[in-house]
């Protein structure tokens, strides 16, 4: 229990310093700093920082696909178009460094872990893709497909940005809908 703790608590650290500044701009002696635990405690953990890397962000590729799994149950397609909108906007208005990993390159680790992670990544589009496509259609082409995927997740992401700094921010429910109001409808749509 004490171990899943300490892990915990530098995943964590490690995950508000990348936030914060970067993959390039984490060290593990603030990772130790931050979580509380000696440097030397630190090393039993983790085997360096591409370990923790990793693990951070596997954790966050892990969690996106759960949340776009979890938006594919609901009832019919367009619900589940709204309920991917609706989590991503929430998801980047509460942790941005999160969603820019869905289209950022990855950070450069060793192979075996690059790939994982490479991997995780596209089985989120993968969700999201059968999301929007079954929302709007199927598009024959593979890569107009992802493409229009990418769009869905990006406009949720611009919008959210947006709203983020305003003191009458409207909630991601109301963002999601502007998403597909537009999506749908055209420009004229949105409100």
């Amino acid at each position: 229990m004490r171990r899943e703790r300490n892990l915990e608590r530098l995943l964590r650290a490690g995950a508000a310093l990348m936030a914060e500044r970067g993959v390039n701009g984490l060290t593990m002696r603030e990772v130790a700093r931050r979580s509380g635990l000696g440097l030397a405690t630190l090393y039993t953990y983790l085997a360096g920082k591409d370990e923790l890397v990793y693990r951070v962000l596997a954790r966050v590729l892990e969690g996106a696909v759960a949340s776009a799994q979890a938006a594919a149950a609901a009832r019919g397609p367009r619900e589940r178009l709204k309920a991917l909108a609706t989590d991503h906007v929430r998801r980047v208005r509460e942790r941005p460094f999160e969603a820019r990993l869905l289209q950022d390159p990855l950070p450069r680790l060793p192979d075996p872990l690059a790939r994982r992670l490479e991997a995780a990544r596209r089985q989120h589009l993968e969700v999201v893709r059968g999301i929007v496509d079954g929302a709007v259609g199927a598009v024959r082409r593979r890569r107009a497909s992802e493409q229009r995927a990418l769009l869905v997740l990006g406009m949720c992401e611009r919008l959210a940005l947006d709203a983020a700094g305003a003191d009458d921010a409207p909630g991601p429910d109301r963002l999601a809908h502007a998403v597909l109001a537009l999506l749908y409808e055209g420009a004229g749509g949105v409100r």
